[in-house]
């Protein structure tokens, strides 16, 4: 009898022990995805406003019959890039867990709350299911934007050789036409491929603003890494052109901006209005915020705590310039 009780008391232990341990996991995954929530949402948000940022796109959801298909034409695109995303920076956040001891970041794997091991089974549950939805959808033709995002996701960091994160220029381009490939995915997913081929000028427009936009932010968040960068040997582009110059790359870009808007809808479209003129009249309004927001880092760009103050700034631009995107949804051109 005493023989039973033991060997069940051992059973009952090892059965506790693979408990905790499976809880223990669930929660390394979900610390993992609350450390990054807040940029994949950044990009999730841009294939939302790709969903909608095609003039007439209303018309075309007010007429699906079907509940279910008009869920499956709204709803997966922006959780598959949310997925990509976060996926994206756990994986650059593994790679860089001795390098943001040196940033001073306190993020989950190089704090040690969660394991290497953890974070590569998140990588790869996340990558998994944005895999499936785009098969489970049967968007077989979104896999020519989904599989970019996920090699740039991949090339971004790794291999060492080839880590896209380490390369002047191109790091940020890489960031740039990942967040572009978001808003393709919502365009071409739901009802607006169509309706995207009668009006390239306002997918020109919404691709190249949302590129322009993410590729200063990228480089302002350089701005805040220069001493953990310098100590991997990385070439970012504050460490090749210094922080004054990239500054005044960011004037160039950002002024950039409504002038290729406004060129675009002034000579590409045929009819005018003020209302038609929304679009390039939001991107001014987002370029003059972000403009005065360089004004500040031009004062604090030497202090990395101050810096990273200024990225985290940054996202409501994000936000605004793909609410302005999708103002011209409401208008027929």
């Amino acid at each position: 009898m005493a023989s039973i009780m033991g060997r069940r008391r051992s059973e009952d232990i090892q059965h506790t022990t693979r408990r905790d341990a499976q809880v223990s996991f669930l929660y390394s995954q979900l610390i993992l995805f609350n450390s990054r929530k807040k940029h994949g949402l950044l990009y999730s948000v841009a294939t939302a406003a790709g969903l909608f940022c095609i003039p007439g796109i209303l018309n075309g959801i007010d007429s699906e019959t079907e509940v279910q298909l008009l869920i499956q034409r709204i709803i997966p695109a922006p959780f598959i890039t949310l997925m990509i995303a976060v996926g994206m920076y756990i994986l650059n956040d593994v790679v860089d867990a001795d390098f943001d001891k040196t940033n001073l970041k306190s993020r989950p794997i190089p704090s040690g709350l969660v394991s290497k091991k953890q974070a590569w089974t998140f990588i790869m549950l996340t990558n998994g299911a944005a895999l499936g939805i785009v098969i489970g959808t049967h968007a077989i033709a979104s896999i020519i934007f989904v599989m970019p995002m996920i090699l740039i996701g991949i090339f971004y960091s790794t291999p060492k050789k080839i880590a896209l994160m380490n390369r002047f220029v191109v790091k940020n381009i890489a960031i740039a036409f990942f967040y572009m490939l978001c808003n393709m995915l919502g365009i071409i997913w739901g009802y607006g491929i169509e309706l995207a081929i009668n009006n390239p000028v306002v997918v020109i427009n919404t691709v190249t603003m949302s590129g322009i936009m993410i590729f200063v932010g990228s480089t302002i968040n350089d701005l805040g890494d220069i001493k953990g960068d310098k100590a991997a040997g990385r070439r970012t582009i504050p460490i090749v052109l210094g922080g004054e110059n990239t500054i005044k790359m960011f004037v160039v870009l950002l002024v950039s901006m409504p002038t290729i808007s406004w060129t675009l809808y002034t000579t590409l479209v045929e009819h005018h209005s003020i209302i038609m003129m929304m679009t390039p009249m939001s991107v001014t309004f987002v370029a003059s915020l972000a403009l005065l927001r360089i004004a500040n880092i031009r004062k604090v760009f030497e202090d990395m705590r101050l810096m990273r103050e200024q990225h985290k700034k940054w996202f409501p631009l994000y936000m605004i310039l793909q609410l302005g995107m999708v103002v011209g949804s409401f208008l027929p051109l």
